[in-house]
């Protein structure tokens, strides 16, 4: 039997899983190892998966009842090699955060989780040799 933090990140992972951009761009998972894709030679676009839990909050004195949340995080990765304007990659992570809306439920196993408010997308940032642009989606058990 999975662990409750386990079937958290699946539940997360499903709503993740029917998740479709344009242009269709690669996800890497938390502790994935790998090599930024590359389009016909030249860097390509991709996502980042990270989710930062809260500790849990006790309900009443039952030793099982907590409230779980945190924060799943999606970054794109927009190579400055591939031209793009502010407002596409804002357009672009405003169409992700548009797939996390408030009161969106998600489940795997025992965890239900609800986005507890509107998915935020950050100000774009240059770090390095990538525009970055993180999407932030807040949960809760519900």
């Amino acid at each position: 039997m999975p662990s409750i933090q386990t079937t958290d990140w699946l539940a997360l992972k499903s709503r993740i899983d029917t998740l479709v951009t344009d242009p269709v761009m690669p996800r890497f998972e938390p502790g994935d190892i790998f090599t930024p894709p590359t389009d016909d030679g030249n860097p390509a676009p991709y996502l980042l998966l990270s989710d930062v839990t809260n500790t849990p909050d006790r309900v009443g004195i039952d030793p099982r009842l907590h409230i779980r949340s945190g924060t799943l995080m999606i970054t794109v990765q927009w190579p400055i090699a591939r031209a793009i304007e502010h407002t596409q990659l804002k357009e672009i992570a405003g169409q992700i955060a548009a797939h996390f809306p408030a009161d969106q439920c998600m489940s795997f196993g025992p965890s239900r989780l609800r986005v507890t408010q509107d998915s935020e997308v950050m100000q774009p940032f240059v770090d390095g040799a990538v525009r970055v642009c993180v999407v932030r989606v807040f949960w809760a058990s519900t």
